[in-house]
């Protein structure tokens, strides 16, 4: 029995997270067909199919969803070990704070992968609206945040825009006549407020059916096809939901911003922070590359 290829590990993993050959290329920086005859490599040697391949994408099959936990943590361990050899071992509590939408999404992928390659780092989560995590960081009760910018106190480390979708229920007809139904956050929340100034300018009168700050709830009740509403990328089902645009007489949909903030003036030169952030950083920069070729 002979040591499995870390590579091939890699490919895999990235593969699995992605849920597509194409999607594991660009983040692996490879071509499709490299990445898939790495696959094919790992499944000769472990003599098990570990995807399924389909027009949808692949799935993992029940030796995939055996091998996965293992490979995670032998990337992690390889990587963690070339960082304390560079003398770039981090240790030490990590309070991190971050809205619901990107809590759901491919974030937590690389929070695990963070854990994984720092395992003296002791990582503790909130998820929170934007004005309650900036209490917290001006209370010192956590040490880096993503949030709205408009509506955290101080000067975001580093900030970027993502693209808000209309969206609406697979089967969702949209009226002829009259307003139209909008699913809507609750709060404090200027995603709301630019979605209503979009529909306002283009004249197309409307009215609330839900308002709820559970991101779940607002996916259960667009599913449900009681209205449409703006979602992120990351935040948009696939199988259920269906993406709106002009051809259903919608105004381009709204641009938000987020930031990395940090409760004091060390921001990316804390070496805990800056770690996590590299994990973060490669996570959030394919989700930007994912849309921009959507």
């Amino acid at each position: 029995m002979h040591d499995l290829d870390i590579g091939l590990l890699r490919a895999f993993v990235v593969t699995a997270e992605c849920g597509s050959v194409s999607g594991a290329a660009q983040r692996l920086a490879r071509t499709q067909a490299a990445v898939s005859m790495q696959l094919r490599r790992l499944e000769d040697d472990l003599g098990a199919r570990l995807l399924n391949r389909s027009t949808r994408g692949m799935d993992l099959t029940e030796a995939g969803y055996v091998l996965l936990p293992y490979a995670r943590k032998m990337l992690g361990l390889s990587t963690g070990a070339r960082r304390a050899l560079a003398g770039r071992s981090v240790h030490g509590p990590i309070r991190f704070g971050m809205i619901e939408d990107i809590a759901v999404g491919s974030l937590p992928r690389a929070l695990q992968r963070f854990s994984e390659c720092h395992p003296n780092v002791a990582l503790e989560l909130t998820v929170a609206e934007s004005t309650v995590l900036s209490e917290k960081l001006s209370q010192g009760q956590l040490d880096v945040a993503i949030g709205d910018p408009a509506l955290i106190h101080g000067r975001p480390i580093l900030a970027w825009r993502l693209p808000l979708r209309w969206v609406a229920a697979r089967g969702f007809a949209m009226p002829d006549e009259g307003p139209l139904p909008l699913v809507t956050f609750d709060g404090v929340c200027t995603w709301r407020q630019k979605m209503i100034e979009a529909l306002n300018g283009g004249k197309r009168p409307w009215r609330t059916v839900l308002t709820s700050a559970s991101l779940a709830s607002i996916q259960s009740m667009i599913e449900a096809g009681l209205g449409i509403a703006v979602l992120l990328d990351l935040n948009i089902r696939p199988n259920t939901m269906k993406i709106l645009g002009a051809n259903e007489g919608l105004p381009p949909a709204p641009v938000i911003e987020l930031g990395l903030f940090a409760a004091d003036d060390q921001g990316l030169s804390s070496q805990p922070v800056a770690a996590l952030w590299e994990f973060l950083s490669d996570e959030l920069q394919a989700e930007a590359l994912a849309t921009a070729q959507s």
